[in-house]
């Protein structure tokens, strides 16, 4: 259960309706994380701006950065964080199987592109932030500088996101759950 209260839909403020539409029509719903972020309407704007720009828009494409949202999540112990990507990840196009396997760290059905951007990620995770040389190395080989910061971006929202669901006690949104 939540450590704090949701702005419930009937209470949204009106300051705050286009960032809800937003996530409505990107997300299928406002999650509950915004729902708790709104009690701090700047911090909220902020976070899903920066939310937006790394995984709603880009060069890199949704299906492929919701592998690396969960991938993230899941290192993080986030539930509520990986079964929200879980769910978006097979909303873009993501087969079950593909799921299972980045769950497991197994990119061995991956291309070396995607396989080489969970690596990294998972070396981001682990050792938080301080990837090595060779695995930069190993992602400049199939990235551009621009996706390049794409993917860092996004492994840092996710830890972010993953850390806020851990301490506000957020558990997956209804519509989230496997």
């Amino acid at each position: 259960m939540a450590r704090l209260p949701f702005i419930e839909p009937d209470g949204e403020p009106e300051a705050l309706k286009p960032v809800f539409d937003q996530l409505r029509e990107t997300r299928g719903r406002v999650p509950g994380m915004y729902r708790l972020l709104a009690h701090q309407p700047e911090v909220l704007a902020a976070h899903r701006a920066y939310f937006s720009a790394a995984l709603d828009t880009g060069l890199l494409s949704r299906a492929f950065k919701e592998k690396i949202a969960f991938r993230v999540a899941r290192l993080r112990g986030s539930v509520y964080s990986s079964a929200s990507h879980r769910e978006y990840a097979l909303k873009h196009g993501v087969p079950e199987e593909v799921i299972e396997a980045v769950d497991r760290g197994d990119y061995s059905g991956l291309d070396d592109a995607e396989a080489a951007a969970l690596r990294f990620a998972d070396e981001m995770v682990a050792e938080r932030g301080a990837v090595s040389d060779a695995r930069f190395k190993g992602l400049k080989a199939h990235f551009t500088t621009p996706e390049i910061v794409e993917i860092i971006a996004l492994v840092g929202i996710m830890e972010l996101a993953s850390t806020f669901g851990a301490v506000f006690g957020l558990e997956p949104d209804r519509s989230s759950t496997p």
